[in-house]
Formats: C-alpha cells, structure tokens, sequence
C-alpha cells in the first residue's frame, strides 16, 4: 500500500494494521447504490474489461503514485493530474488553517512547540470497513478503499477524495452510497473526528462536488447502508428474483441479466408481441430457464434482437430524413470502417512509428493493436495526434481505403 504519510491511518486512529492484501468486500460500496435500487443487482463481471475501466484503473494508479503511466492517453493523463493538483490544493489549506492554530497556541503560551503533531497528515488507499460485525460470507457490513484522505493536525476534521475518470455524472456525495460508506469507515478509523467532509472529483466533467458529514450523522447514516447490504444478502439466499426491480441502466451492468426472471417475462412480451408465430402465447419466464427450452429461449433472444435493430434504424433512417427531431441524449454518429488492402504499405507506414518487432508483436495485425502501440510510445501531450497522422499516412500511402458511411443513434456523453 502506498501511501504519503509519516505514520499508518491505524497508528493516528489508535488501530491495528489491517492487511496490505487488497480485500474485494462481496458487498462493496461502489456497488451499493446499484443494489438500493434492485436488491437482486449483481456486478457484472468481464474477462474483457472495458477500455474505458481499465483507462479508469491506470489513472487512479497515476493519481496515487504521482508516477506518469505512458499508456495513458494525453486527456487520461490530464486529468490524473488534475486529481493530484486538487488534493494538494487542499492539504496547502488544511495546513495554513494548523499553522494559525499554531500560532495562536504560541501567542498565548510561548512554551508551546511546533512539531509533527501540526502537520496535516496524507492516506491514500486505506481499507475502511464500517463495523466489526461478522457474517457467514464477509466480516464488515461493507468495506472498501477510498482513494485519499486528508486529516487535521487533532484529527478532528478530515477530508476525503473520490476519483471518477469516466464520461458519466455520479450520484451526488451527499446521497451517494458509496461515500457515505467510506465515511462511516473514516468516523470508524477516527474516533476523534467530529466533522468529515468529502469530494467526488470528476476530471472529464470539470465536476467538483463534495458533501459535509457530522459525527451526529452515523445512525441515519449507518441505517441506511445496513438496510440496502441486509436486502441483498436476503435476495442472495433466497436466491431468487421475488425482490428484483427491473430499470435502465441498472441492467445493463447487472450479471443476473440474462436470468433474471422480471427481465425475461418483460422478453417474453415483446417477443409474443413482435413475432407470435415464432414465440408461442403460453411461453413463461420459469418455461423458458428449463433446460429442453433452450432452443425456444435463443429463438426469442433472436426476436428481441432482431426488433432492436429494426428499431433503432427506423429510428435513425427518420431522423436522417428529417421527419423527427434528434431524441434528447442522443447523437448521428457517421462512420466508415477501413479494410487493409496492401499489408506491405501498412508495415511501412507503421514502421515511421514502431520498430520492426512491435509491428510483428500485433500477431494479427489490426488497426487498434497498431495505434495502441503508437499511442503507448508517443511522447505525453503528442498521443493523440500521432495516432491522427498514422490514420493520415495509411490513407495517403493507399494502404487502406474506407467503406460507405454508416449512421447509426448514439447516446451523447455529458461531456459532448
């Protein structure tokens, strides 16, 4: 664990070290606002993960070690450093506020010593269980790491950090879940913090929000996170779906999807309704999970499919000819994918960029392994527009040449 700090976070609140393994608590803050909403709500999981996660995971490394990651895109890079700029910003406050406390002290006792015990201190990455309750699966009623901390000479007042890389607004801190966790955690850790502010930071939004927490708060507080970890650990055992609540986007990162009974008996409707002669009028969602019905479950996961795209290009093709205004949220997004049509151009295209071994390091080679690998050796504040010029330079070279452009609908990011 990594950390700034002259002394351990169990040391300044009087505490035994925890382990340094990281813990993945099955009830973790990050996913408890999904699971408020929908008890039955399981985090999905990828052996592939998202490219936005794992830009996500690399950013808050760059954030915690203030060590540059050359695989970070220049805008990734940014915005770690934003974070970093942030909390110093904060800890330069903290520490003027100690340093006039000291003053004061000296002023009216000049025996009074400057030393260590006026330093703001500086955590990062502790583990913050909320209790020391134990249950058959788990220790702690939820527990996990927030990102930084910050506390008071006294340790009376600390502030807390939580970085967001992604292009998606966050539940504000002071209903959000998962700060109220790791704030309990902190009160927990801090027996001698009265007052606990803390922030969400997100970098690609320009969003700077935080929310004050007192020590009055933990009962409410601690109510609600138990009641939402106590519904699901119900929903777990029971191991059904009698407490589901079916909702966008809940779903869509939920691994109980495709299981889900709610979900499936919404299918099935659509499905009746779009193609009856395909999907029979008695088929049931528990029908439909029995192993002989797999080939009926698929025919009608094709159904869904097949509406889903028709939809959307109706939709789109509409749109395009003007006889409905562009739904709120969303964009045109054109594009025209790229075929390689001589390899040898494109090795020598990318060979301005890459060394001989790193082309062949692509095995099969594709335009994202390339500009990936160009991406990761350009120098910082350069990524973007070397990846620009390579897409330029096989163009010109007639390396690749471009398909028809294809419109479709997609969701607009805050950002945009």
């Amino acid at each position: 664990m990594n950390t700034t700090d002259v002394t351990t976070p169990q040391a300044l609140a009087g505490e035994q070290p925890v382990p340094t393994e990281r813990a993945h608590h099955p009830y973790s803050p990050s996913t408890l606002q999904a699971t408020e909403f929908c008890p039955c709500y399981r985090s999905r999981q990828s052996d592939k993960p998202h490219v936005r996660t794992v830009a996500g995971t690399r950013a808050h490394a760059v954030a915690e070690t203030g060590e540059d990651d050359h695989r970070l895109t220049d805008e990734d890079a940014v915005a770690a450093a934003e974070c970093l700029d942030f909390v110093e910003q904060r800890r330069a406050l903290l520490q003027e506020a100690a340093g006039r406390l000291l003053a004061s002290a000296i002023a009216g006792n000049p025996k009074v010593l400057a030393g260590p015990g006026w330093q703001v201190q500086e955590l990062k990455e502790i583990y913050l269980p909320i209790d020391d309750l134990e249950f058959p699966d788990c220790k702690a009623t939820t527990a996990g790491y927030t990102d930084h901390v910050l506390v008071s000479h006294d340790q009376s007042y600390l502030e807390g950090f939580d970085w967001k890389f992604g292009f998606w607004p966050v539940e504000p801190p002071a209903s959000n879940l998962q700060v109220i966790s790791y704030t309990l955690g902190l009160f927990k850790m801090f027996p001698k913090a009265r007052v606990i502010r803390f922030w969400i930071r997100q970098p690609h939004l320009d969003v700077t929000d935080s929310a004050v927490f007192k020590r009055e708060q933990i009962p409410e507080l601690y109510l609600r996170v138990q009641v939402v970890v106590a519904r699901a650990r119900e929903a777990r055992t029971k191991g059904d779906f009698a407490l589901a609540v079916p909702a966008t986007p809940n779903c869509n990162f939920c691994n109980l999807l495709g299981t889900c009974t709610p979900v499936c008996k919404f299918a099935c409707e659509v499905g009746k309704k779009f193609h009856p002669l395909e999907i029979p009028e008695d088929i049931t969602p528990s029908a439909l999970q029995a192993p002989e019905q797999a080939a009926l479950g698929l025919r009608l996961a094709a159904v869904l499919k097949i509406w889903s795209d028709a939809f959307r290009r109706q939709i789109t093709d509409r749109i395009l000819r003007r006889e409905m205004d562009l739904p709120p949220g969303q964009k045109i997004q054109v594009i025209s994918k790229r075929e390689i049509v001589d390899m040898d151009k494109v090795k020598a295209v990318a060979l301005h960029y890459l060394t001989l071994d790193e082309f062949y390091s692509t095995l099969e080679t594709t335009f994202g392994s390339l500009e990936t690998l160009i991406q990761d050796k350009a120098p910082r504040g350069m990524k973007k527009a070397m990846v620009e010029e390579f897409q330029t330079g096989l163009e010109a070279a007639g390396a690749v040449k471009r398909g028809e452009p294809i419109s479709f609908l997609r969701a607009v990011t805050p950002k945009e």
